[in-house]
């Protein structure tokens, strides 16, 4: 997904560059068009070439020849900017990158794009900073959030290097455990790291389309879910249960992930006693890894109501 996204970047801006260049082109071929421009530029270029090559000093007639050549231009709208692209950058001039790291005029369209990509506005909507624990009312419930908060802004400061690759916060309805998944998915985002979000029912549909696809077909049907920095699986055991899919193809997801370090974060309202019963021993072991995995109770009010 970075590549693809990155790629995007930079075409968009190749384009903008060649619009623009483009432009001043076209802008150039209808001042030139003009006799009295054409005639002016003509006088102007050859007084620089004679200049260039004759023994006497011709600066004072370059200068009058320069001087008729931009009177010309002036009278009929135009300077001699118009044909010249600008960079719009100028800590890179345009060329995308300072040193041998991208400029920042390209990072910031990089997470732009990165952020429309991984649809944050319509999947992951809360940030850290619209987090106001002072409203909740429960004073163990607001001690119990503040503490969580805290470790996982630690988590996301420190990603991906974090030990614990697999994440699962289980706990009632409404108890935050979707807005703080939410948070940590627009906190890694913004460092440039790619993150997929799926409802447990979008991610068991996306499972069997894969699972009725073509073999050919289903590395890229997989692709991101088994290889974006962050998984996000919100409201696992709401989806319906599909027999070869729903068990097979999450254990697949878990494992592959786990295998390769990546971050997967889940949030249910099932407990552990429930996930081993709805999703058999193996996923629960997985999620439940004494190394990789960590499973958070969030107990509490529902904070919609109250």
């Amino acid at each position: 997904m970075k590549n693809r996204v990155m790629q995007k970047t930079l075409n968009e801006r190749n384009e903008r560059i060649n619009h623009q260049k483009a432009l001043s082109q076209n802008l150039a071929k209808k001042a030139f068009a003009i006799e009295e421009i054409s005639s002016a530029n003509k006088a102007y270029v050859d007084a620089m070439f004679y200049g260039m090559t004759s023994k006497e000093d011709m600066t004072d007639c370059v200068q009058k020849a320069h001087l008729a050549y931009q009177n010309a231009l002036k009278k009929y709208g135009f300077c001699e900017n118009d044909f010249e692209y600008t960079p719009s950058c100028p800590l890179c001039n345009d060329t995308g990158s300072v040193g041998s790291k991208p400029c920042k005029c390209i990072w910031d369209a990089y997470i732009k794009n990165l952020e429309i990509e991984c649809q944050l506005d319509k999947k992951a909507p809360f940030s850290f900073d619209d987090c106001n624990l002072e409203k909740i009312a429960d004073i163990a419930q607001r001690r119990m959030l503040d503490d969580l908060y805290t470790s996982m802004k630690k988590y996301v400061e420190k990603f991906p290097l974090s030990k614990c690759s697999t994440l699962v916060f289980s706990g009632g309805v409404g108890t935050g455990k979707t807005c703080l998944a939410s948070a940590m998915a627009r906190a890694i985002v913004k460092k440039g790291y790619a993150v997929k979000i799926m409802s447990a029912y979008e991610f068991n549909t996306l499972m069997l389309s894969a699972h009725t696809s073509p073999i050919s077909e289903r590395t890229n049907i997989l692709y991101d879910v088994l290889n974006a920095d962050m998984l996000v699986i919100d409201d696992l055991g709401t989806e319906p249960m599909l027999k070869n899919v729903t068990v097979e193809y999450l254990l697949l997801t878990i494992e592959e992930r786990q295998s390769k370090g990546l971050c997967s974060v889940v949030t249910t309202n099932l407990d552990g006693e429930n996930l081993l019963a709805r999703y058999g021993e193996r996923i629960y072991s997985r999620l439940s890894h004494k190394q990789r995995s960590l499973i958070i109770e969030m107990a509490g009010r529902d904070l919609r109501i109250n």
